[in-house]
């Protein structure tokens, strides 16, 4: 088995002991109702996201680095990367709704390119399928929750028609998306190759479409994006334990210190600080390989 496969089988066991314990009766997992339980759970949650979650972004910096032995080209690439991150983080402190939709946009490509990295047979359009359903799938079984969380973070709230026609949008890549998967394993057999990754692939689908009916819309993202986007990436970049938990560290410890000064409480100054960090490195993140093309080593 890859790394990839491995990890895929341990993403849905995990999963599946999360949907397990989703259907014990009073469980804090699907329980919103607002204890001090639920509290844990959901700063639980944002943490992940912000450590965890942000940190596969870290590996930019050791791109960086390692994209030149010159100190002039890192510098460049760097306060190129610095500029778009610093642009995303400005758009959303002016037009925080103009920052959310980016941001949803901009993860709906990220997420399929990323998750999917390890298919090299399936089309483009297919990844962004993947990516449009990973970024709105919680919105199929929780539209209030989102709606809420999104005007939590804009001020704004999203008319329900919108959301009526994201939600076919999201059924049909679904559909769309085991399409090609069968026309891909399909070709594959023909070729007398395997496709155990396939089938593992529709197994994550099938069982993050069962979380996000169980589950809150953030803890649902705290699962798929560091337990399968974070993870996958980390696994791409080939981490290491040494020296790379060394760029984990430093990238994640300011925002792990700044959530824990919450004393565990959900607030909104928590989403406001996380998702707008997220939306600012979306963007500097996906540009980086066109940022390398641009600056000569």
């Amino acid at each position: 088995m890859t790394k990839v496969s491995k990890h895929q089988v341990l993403f849905i066991i995990f999963s599946a002991i999360i949907i397990f314990l989703c259907l014990i009766p009073g469980n804090i997992l699907t329980n919103v109702s607002g204890t001090s339980s639920v509290s844990i759970i959901i700063v639980i949650s944002m943490s992940l996201i912000g450590t965890i979650g942000v940190a596969h972004g870290a590996f930019d910096g050791k791109i960086i680095y390692s994209h030149s032995v010159r100190t002039g080209p890192r510098l460049k690439l760097y306060l190129l990367y610095m500029f778009f991150a610093s642009g995303g983080a400005l758009l959303w402190f002016f037009y925080p709704f103009c920052g959310l939709i980016l941001l949803l946009i901009m993860s709906s490509i990220h997420f399929g390119v990323s998750d999917l990295k390890f298919i090299n047979e399936m089309a483009l359009a297919t990844k962004v399928c993947w990516g449009f359903v990973m970024t709105f799938l919680p919105l199929l079984f929780k539209p209030d929750l989102v709606n809420s969380l999104f005007y939590d973070l804009t001020e704004v709230r999203v008319h329900i028609e919108a959301f009526n026609v994201i939600k076919i949008v999201v059924l049909v890549c679904i559909i769309a998306f085991f399409f090609s998967l069968y026309k891909i394993a399909k070709k594959k057999r023909k070729e007398g190759k395997t496709v155990n990754e396939l089938k593992l692939l529709s197994a994550e689908l099938v069982i993050l479409i069962c979380l996000a009916y169980f589950l809150s819309p953030l803890i649902w993202f705290s699962i798929y994006f560091c337990g399968l986007h974070g993870l996958r990436a980390l696994i791409d970049c080939k981490f290491r334990i040494f020296p790379d938990i060394l760029w984990l560290g430093l990238f994640t410890a300011p925002v792990s210190i700044v959530i824990f000064l919450f004393e565990w409480e959900y607030s909104l100054n928590s989403l406001l600080i996380i998702f707008p960090i997220l939306a600012s490195l979306t963007i500097a993140h996906m540009l980086l390989p066109k940022l390398r093309e641009i600056v000569k080593p």
